[in-house]
């Protein structure tokens, strides 16, 4: 074999070491650089990417779970009065509560049909909603309670609270 004939064998040889080098770099600063840029995503605690809520309930001291709520969807729960409800966010949100097409925001008490509510804000993410009837109310008492993301005034989430006997 000749000089000529070993470098040409030799260098289409180090061809595809050299190519495979490159590919490698190039893969480990793209996984880098996609680490970096997930790290940097901040939000709330139980917040998803995709915007959604998980609304933490506790009803009368004993924690339900999470719920996973999409921005513009609800969640429906009914509990009897005199229960204390709590919702929490899982992210900083401005709770508004409707209690007879009046709203509560930040916090306030009530009287509406024959029941006591009060609104308390506990957190920048959670509002705690208490209820006190002192007779059997005559009818049901809906109230909504809307949360919107201080991030992101677009995401919004509804709770449908049902007070019963």
């Amino acid at each position: 074999m000749t000089t000529t004939q070993k470098l040409a064998t030799e260098g289409r040889a180090s061809a595809p070491i050299a190519h495979r080098r490159a590919t490698r770099w190039i893969t480990v600063v793209a996984t880098c650089a996609a680490a970096w840029s997930l790290s940097a995503c901040g939000g709330g605690a139980y917040a998803d990417s995709a915007g959604n809520f998980s609304i933490g309930v506790t009803v009368a001291g004993q924690f339900e779970g999470y719920t996973p709520v999409a921005s513009g969807g609800s969640l429906n729960l009914a509990v009897h009065a005199g229960q204390s409800v709590t919702f929490d966010a899982g992210e900083s949100a401005i709770w508004t509560m409707y209690v007879g097409g009046a709203a509560i925001s930040g916090g306030g008490q009530m009287y509406y049909a024959g029941a006591n509510i009060t609104a308390t804000t506990l957190s920048q993410s959670s509002v705690a909603v208490d209820t006190y009837a002192a007779y059997l109310l005559p009818a049901s008492i809906p109230i909504t309670l809307v949360a919107t993301s201080t991030y992101d005034s677009a995401q919004v989430a509804t709770v449908n609270l049902l007070i019963t006997n």
